[in-house]
């Protein structure tokens, strides 16, 4: 991870995911329409992610073929979240 101006920019998709997902599964209680106690199961990103994207920091995968690019989400297990603040990589500076 390298952080220029405000952008932060990822090797690959791994290193991302590592940055922005927690890896736990959470239960949610919700009231139904018909009153009773219901849940779901999701996932939160990062305190990282959050305060980043709080602060319109904008992340780039530096990987041409990365899949979170392509989709614009993040998936843990079977629950997928779109990414914000996400834009595409060109390597257009001489290094």
């Amino acid at each position: 991870m390298e952080v220029k101006d405000n952008i932060i920019y990822f090797d690959n998709d791994n290193e991302f995911y590592e940055y922005a997902v927690v890896p736990q599964l959470v239960t949610i209680p919700y009231t139904s329409r018909d009153g009773s106690e219901r849940y779901y199961t999701d996932f939160n990103f990062s305190t990282e992610y959050n305060d980043a994207v709080n602060n319109n920091m904008i992340f780039m995968i530096k990987d041409e073929n990365s899949q979170i690019c392509k989709r614009g989400r993040v998936s843990y297990r079977t629950i997928t979240k779109d990414v914000s603040n996400l834009e595409p990589w060109f390597d257009d500076e001489d290094d």
